[in-house]
């Protein structure tokens, strides 16, 4: 057939192993890849491309990596199909060093990651508890200018925010916003702002969060509520209220924790008043104080009755009381 075939034998042979690792016969692609060299034909950067990929879909290693091996030692550059087959494979097997060694071979070559083979670095390498090695690697390709537009920043800072890693992840973020084509998502901002607070950095999570707004990006109620409960531990009660307010005005519900955040601080610092209207507040909003904060409640407004036994003292009283759930027995 290939004596009378009009197509250059090579074509022929590169479809033929296509078609054997498509149709799932990947064991007879050596002996195509032999009977290839026997006719002193040369695989061409389509062939071992061909080969490359398709051990790896196949999870024979061991074929795949000296065809990798091959192509690089002649200078031939994979495909990032190829090259995304290979790195995926090494992760997701816990090759990891053997990944970053593929990667050094690309970087001193001067071939561009593409943002897919990137992220499974990275992901693989946290994903392994390689925080320090996901950082050089990281730190390498910045420095070297190799980081595309595309990878995948939202992801990245929220691995390193949950690793601890705040300093990165504000790095990671401020590359976002340096790169108009590619603006961090609310997700990233509620990642990098709940791991200031728990890093005891409320003041740069609030300047954070005045960002995320000014952005026109809603934070998670979630952020919301680590706010105002750090906010209240802080001391910082007028301004957690303050948060509890902005929310009303966007139309938003506090949840039931952040009204008991805010009323027990106020109730801490004996502010009555402030604990009266925001018990209101949040019945109005359909939750119940808590008896705790029920009971402090109606015992300071008793102490103030005590003293004060005037008839609009004792109104009051009573509608605060009726308005709390409480009914006035004769």
């Amino acid at each position: 057939m290939l004596g009378q075939s009009k197509t250059p034998y090579l074509v022929i042979y590169n479809i033929l192993i296509f078609s054997l690792f498509f149709s799932g016969n990947s064991l007879f692609v050596n002996e195509v890849v032999d009977d290839l060299q026997k006719k002193t034909l040369q695989l061409d950067e389509v062939s071992y491309n061909f080969l490359v990929y398709g051990f790896y879909q196949c999870k024979d290693l061991a074929n795949a990596s000296q065809y990798l091996c091959t192509m690089l030692s002649k200078e031939i550059k994979p495909n990032n199909r190829s090259l995304r087959a290979a790195i995926t494979a090494l992760c997701n097997g816990g090759e990891l060093v053997k990944a970053l060694e593929l990667s050094r071979e690309m970087e001193v070559r001067g071939w561009l990651h593409d943002s897919i083979i990137q992220n499974a670095i990275v992901e693989g390498l946290l994903s392994h508890g390689m925080v320090k090695e996901a950082e050089t690697f990281l730190d390498r390709l910045m420095e070297k200018c190799l980081i595309p537009d595309g990878i995948n920043y939202d992801n990245l800072i929220k691995c390193f925010c949950s690793y601890g890693r705040l300093s990165k992840a504000i790095n990671l973020l401020n590359i976002m916003l340096k790169k108009s084509s590619n603006l961090p998502s609310s997700t990233s901002y509620d990642s990098v702002i709940s791991s200031c607070c728990s890093s005891n950095f409320l003041n740069k999570a609030l300047d954070f969060h005045a960002e995320m707004l000014d952005k026109g990006l809603n934070p998670s109620i979630n952020t919301q509520n680590i706010i105002v409960h750090h906010l209240c531990e802080d001391g910082r009660t007028l301004e957690a209220e303050g948060i509890l307010i902005s929310m009303a005005h966007a139309n938003e519900t506090p949840t039931r924790e952040m009204f008991s955040s805010v009323i027990n601080r106020y109730r801490f610092e004996n502010n009555h008043r402030k604990v009266s209207e925001l018990v209101r507040v949040m019945q109005h909003s359909g939750y119940e104080p808590d008896f705790k904060t029920h009971w402090s409640l109606i015992t300071n407004l008793r102490n103030s009755f005590d003293k004060n036994t005037n008839k609009s003292s004792q109104g009051f009283l009573s509608r605060l009381l009726s308005e709390s759930g409480f009914t006035r027995k004769n």
